[in-house]
């Protein structure tokens, strides 16, 4: 009797100082449909979620989660039709016990499932930049299989990949939802497609008579002495010229230049509106002129050196040119360290590691070889360079 006393008194503590609460969870608990039979699936609405209201010590309330806890409809043995399904619940915490759920049974409709493989379409929406054109686009993997109920497998007319190439100059390469549609072009439910997406690759060409070059804007003269370029930058970087002669588009050289702007005497940032100079014949898509901003700023000491372009990275037997061949490098650093600077040590790479035949723009890899000397700015930002294969050697005798 002494040992039933002295039991009762320390649940008592116990209780005392963590009290049983009974409550309901606030975290919804998602409900497992498990062990349809083969070819059998459950269609239409059914509830994913549920509620439970637990007991459990004042101490463990707060360490609760919703992936504790599920509400499970088992499946075993059901056949193609209407049922009502008892729902049980499931728990993994020992001190937690489950009072009451909701649902406790749910209405279920079961199917008969088929498959069914089908070509992916990809569609494309928008337009390209102006000047440039799409290709028929490519998708990899080019199938997909549906499977689900008769009657919304057999609804499905196309499987589509949705493209927007809206303002594009570049190649797409996208991941892309695989989306299953009736002859209306409205989405069918119920489908699951494996696999649930597929890459779409759109080749994004330039039309004749147009072609993309970079700007260079002409920058004259230096800054008051005491002062120094801190930074130039320039928007558009590269603009489309267009011709009615494709064969002088062809022949352009791969940047148009600015008027120039004068920095002589400079104390302070310019920022201005700079119009291109273009040849006879040939215009602007979009405004023909940037802005430009000349960030400038009392001396440390700066200089401007011209490099000529060094290329590495080429694949073996594949050639390159690029157009300009050279850019304009500012610098920036201690006055005595620039004084001392040497053309060699301003080194300006192209990588063309990864690159094949055909018409890139590329920015430049500027190093310099000296401590605390800074590139501010490389003119022109973008490079257009050409790769083709290079000519096999004719041989000499004969």
């Amino acid at each position: 009797m002494a040992l039933v006393i002295s039991i009762l008194v320390w649940a008592a503590a116990v209780n005392e100082s963590d009290p049983l609460i009974t409550q309901e969870f606030q975290e919804s608990v998602s409900i497992e449909y498990r062990n349809n039979e083969p070819g059998l699936l459950v269609v239409g609405d059914v509830p994913l979620e549920g509620t439970m209201t637990l007991r459990a010590p004042s101490s463990v309330w707060d360490q609760l989660e919703s992936e504790d806890f599920r509400l499970v409809v088992d499946l075993t043995g059901l056949q193609d039709g209407e049922h009502t399904v008892d729902v049980f619940p499931e728990e993994d915490l020992k001190l937690v016990r489950v009072i009451s759920f909701e649902p406790t049974s749910v209405d279920i409709i079961i199917k008969p499932s088929i498959t069914r493989e089908m070509v992916i379409t990809p569609v494309l929406s928008g337009e390209p930049a102006i000047g440039f054109s799409t290709e028929v686009p490519i998708t990899s993997p080019d199938h997909a299989t549906m499977e689900g109920p008769s009657s919304a497998v057999e609804q499905v007319q196309e499987l589509i990949a949705r493209v927007d190439v809206t303002g594009r100059n570049r190649d797409v390469n996208l991941d892309t939802v695989i989306v299953p549609v009736d002859s209306l072009g409205a989405q069918v439910r119920g489908v699951t497609l494996t696999p649930a997406t597929t890459t779409v690759q759109v080749t994004i060409v330039q039309q004749r008579g147009f072609r993309s070059v970079a700007v260079v804007p002409i920058i004259e003269g230096d800054p008051a002495p005491g002062y120094w370029v801190k930074n130039v930058t320039y928007s558009p970087t590269a603009i489309t010229l267009v011709s009615s002669d494709p064969q002088a588009v062809d022949l352009l050289p791969g940047y148009v230049e600015t008027e120039p702007v004068v920095l002589t005497g400079a104390r302070e940032t310019i920022e201005r509106t700079v119009l291109l100079s273009l040849a006879e014949g040939f215009s602007v898509i979009g405004d023909p002129s940037i802005t430009l901003v000349i960030t400038i700023e009392p001396l440390e000491t700066s200089i401007t050196i011209t490099r000529a372009i060094e290329i590495s990275g080429l694949d073996p037997g594949l050639a390159a040119e690029a157009s300009p061949g050279s850019v304009s490098v500012f610098l920036q650093g201690p006055q005595p360290t620039l004084e001392e600077l040497q053309p060699e040590d301003v080194i300006v790479v192209l990588d063309l590691l990864g690159y094949g035949i055909g018409t890139h723009q590329i920015e430049a890899e500027v190093v310099v070889l000296l401590e605390d000397v800074e590139v501010q700015a490389v003119l022109p930002e973008t490079i257009e360079v050409t790769i083709t294969i290079q000519p096999t050697p004719t041989p000499e005798g004969g």
